[in-house]
């Protein structure tokens, strides 16, 4: 990978970019570069506006297919129905990092046109063959599948490396697509199975997971939609048609009864989960109170304010985890619709939210924030709620360290070592901004939480886990104190991937 060559590209973009980004940034960049760019120009450095001040990353794309690999080793009985479910993500995962490796050596390596077809044709040849042997599915659908989950894996992540200018790296895209990508294979294929004849849900979790699957699933058709049909960015169609999805999403029969009284009675069913519902509202009230008074405050938020988020994200997890799993887990899918609803209303600018949303996003804008995306907050969001995403049966109870791995890796260990660093940080990592004390900061508080948590009785601890956990804690803590990279997309996924192992 030359890495040299968007140096020199970036700073050519720099110059002219302050003109264009309000033309070529979100929803409508993506259309406007597919008007703007040639078709042969797609795979030219030249056609990518990744985030500037960042190394590639090429590397992440690894991460998800290590993630699920690991978790296969670790299914719980009671799940052995959804192994068919998990080996067809981990195979998909796998083959879109293959994808993302072919599509560098094309992009950045100088070779031959037989040599650049080969490349192309080898992420197809290999998702088929493994679902051939590996998933047991027929070779026509292994073929079809293969190659048309690599095609439009290619074309959404060039887009949106295009469309979203210099948010991701080309290594956080990779992440980004990939789980895009993921959660739309199981969608469909829990979705179709159930339109299909398959039987209602009746186990709790499995009825809220079937709603929040739908809700997510029509969610991101609606964004689909913003990109492809322009008319519905107007305020009063955005607003008529997310009337229509909620309408949809509360009462389409996936579930028995509707979905919207199945939560209902999810809520009111068991005293404590109300306990937990408020103490879960009134951290939303704080949170808001902490944003307007940053706002009203006129200043930009400094590091030690922006890490109230994960102390506050903590406060959330750690009781749901251990009390509530299946209101948490349901408490993730609505906090990512919110995110995503409300990001579409500040990029969209409708009215009457946008200006205060713009005011929020500038005032807790970080460096990692280079573009319009509000990158940050979602990769806390999603870091923190990707192991129980990706856990097959998160409340059967099996395994509360690895879901824990967001919450450990990016509330605990990255808030202390950015607040000691910052106060007590003498002996910086050469080049690195970041301090020695912060590091061991990170691997402490780690350790410490830990520890607290199996002296309370809420985790289960072996020789082995605790070997896995130190083991994790010190692979986590020298990543964030080197990579340029996200990290609150990068830790938990390192974290989660290495505990996963004991």
């Amino acid at each position: 990978m030359r890495s040299p060559e968007t140096d020199s590209e970036h700073s050519e973009s720099d110059s002219s970019g302050s003109s264009t980004d309000s033309q070529s940034s979100g929803l409508g960049g993506i259309r406007h570069q597919r008007r703007s760019t040639y078709r042969s120009d797609v795979f030219s450095l030249k056609a990518m506006a990744p985030r500037p001040n960042a190394g590639p990353g090429g590397w992440l794309c690894l991460l998800l297919p290590l993630a699920f690999s690991i978790r296969l080793l670790h299914a719980p009985p009671k799940c052995e129905e959804q192994s068919k479910m998990q080996w067809l993500l981990t195979v998909s995962a796998g083959g879109m990092a293959l994808e993302t490796l072919c599509f560098f050596i094309y992009a950045f390596v100088k070779t031959g046109i037989l040599v650049k077809c080969l490349v192309s044709l080898l992420p197809g040849v290999a998702i088929s063959l493994s679902l051939y042997v590996l998933v047991n599915t027929s070779a026509i659908f292994a073929v079809i599948v293969g190659f048309a989950m690599t095609s439009a894996y290619q074309q959404i992540y060039i887009y949106t490396l295009r469309g979203f200018a210099r948010s991701f790296s080309y290594g956080e895209a990779s992440v980004f697509v990939q789980g895009l990508v993921l959660f739309s294979i199981s969608a469909i294929y829990r979705l179709g199975g159930f339109f299909c004849g398959d039987s209602w849900p009746t186990d709790e979790f499995e009825t809220l997971n079937m709603i929040m699957v739908n809700a997510l699933f029509w969610l991101l058709v609606f964004c689909l939609a913003l990109v492809v049909f322009p008319s519905l960015r107007k305020p009063y169609r955005f607003y008529l048609w997310m009337l229509q999805l909620l309408l949809a999403v509360t009462c389409m029969p996936v579930t028995r009864p509707l979905p919207l009284l199945a939560l209902i009675q999810f809520l009111l069913r068991d005293r404590d989960r109300l306990s937990i519902l408020v103490f879960y509202l009134l951290l939303v009230v704080l949170t808001c109170v902490t944003v307007a008074w940053q706002i009203g405050s006129s200043s930009k938020a400094n590091t030690r304010v922006r890490k109230i988020f994960h102390l506050l994200i903590v406060m959330v997890y750690v009781p749901g985890l251990v009390f509530e799993c299946a209101l948490l887990y349901l408490a993730t899918g609505v906090a990512l619709a919110a995110f995503v609803v409300l990001e579409l209303l500040r990029l969209l600018k409708i009215p009457p939210f946008a200006d205060r949303l713009a005011d929020a996003f500038r005032s807790f804008k970080d460096e990692k924030d280079a573009g319009e995306l509000a990158l940050t907050p979602f990769c806390l969001l999603i870091g923190c709620s990707m192991p129980i995403w990706m856990t097959p049966c998160p409340c059967s109870g099996s395994d509360t360290l690895a879901l824990l791995s967001g919450i450990l890796a990016v509330g605990v260990g990255d808030t202390a070592a950015s607040v000691v660093g910052s106060k007590l940080g003498r002996n910086k990592w050469g080049k690195s901004s970041r301090s020695l004390e912060g590091t061991i900061a990170f691997v402490v508080s780690i350790l410490i939480a830990v520890w607290l948590l199996e002296i309370t009785g809420l985790v289960a601890m072996t020789q082995a886990k605790w070997f896995a956990t130190i083991f994790a804690a010190l692979n986590s803590a020298l990543v964030e104190a080197f990579t340029d990279q996200v990290d609150n997309l990068v830790l938990p996924l390192i974290f989660y991937t290495i505990v996963g192992l004991a």
